[in-house]
C-alpha cells in the first residue's frame, strides 16, 4: 500500500509548471485528470499541461541579474492561478514537504537564485519543496512527467523546456 500510495503522490506533480497558465498559447492547453484509489485511500489530481511557446518568457526569467521583475510576475501569476488541484485522503510527503489530507492548489515559482520549488496551497497556508533540476539537450514544449515504481515508494520525472529532474513520494510517517 505504501507503494502505491508513494505513486499516487508522485501524479500529483504533473500538475504545475512555469508561468502557470499564462499568455494566449496556454489558452487552450490539455487538461487531465488522475486518480488513484487503494483500499480507502484516494488521491486525486485535476491540471494543465503549459507549453514554452516561443520561449521568451523562460529567457527572461532565466537572466540572473535583469530577470527578478520576469520572475516576480510569473511568480505571483502562479500563486493567483495555479496550474491544478491535488487532493489526498492521507498524509503525505513530497520531497521534504509534509501534507496534510485535504486539497491544494500546485504551482511552480521560481526563486531569485534560479531555484524551482513546487508548492501545495491550501487557504493562505503555502508547502513548498525544492526541485533539483538539471538543464540537458532534450526539450519539451509542454510539461512531461514520469511516474514510476521505486523500491522505497515512487518517483516522478519532471521535463519541460531544456530542464529534468526527479521527486520523492511516500505517505507520512
Amino acid at each position: 500500500m505504501k507503494s502505491f500510495l508513494s505513486l499516487a503522490l508522485a501524479a500529483a506533480l504533473c500538475a504545475p509548471a512555469f508561468a502557470q497558465k499564462m499568455g494566449s498559447t496556454n489558452s487552450n492547453a490539455p487538461a487531465l485528470s488522475q486518480s488513484i484509489t487503494i483500499g480507502d485511500a484516494k488521491m486525486s489530481l485535476d491540471y494543465t499541461s503549459i507549453t514554452w511557446a516561443d520561449g521568451k518568457t523562460m529567457t527572461a526569467i532565466a537572466d540572473k541579474d535583469k530577470g527578478a521583475r520576469a520572475r516576480t510576475r510569473v511568480n505571483n501569476s502562479a500563486a493567483n492561478a495555479p496550474l491544478g488541484k491535488f487532493t489526498s485522503s492521507i498524509d503525505c510527503t513530497c520531497g521534504d514537504a509534509t501534507l496534510a489530507a485535504g486539497t491544494y492548489d500546485v504551482f511552480f515559482t521560481i526563486g531569485d537564485d534560479l531555484a524551482w520549488s513546487l508548492n501545495f496551497k491550501s487557504g493562505d497556508k503555502v508547502t513548498t519543496t525544492k526541485l533539483e533540476l538539471k538543464t540537458g539537450e532534450h526539450e519539451s514544449k509542454r510539461l512531461q512527467m514520469l511516474l514510476h515504481a521505486t523500491d522505497n515508494g515512487a518517483g516522478a520525472w519532471l521535463s519541460f523546456g531544456k530542464m529534468s529532474g526527479m521527486l520523492a513520494f511516500a505517505p507520512a510517517k
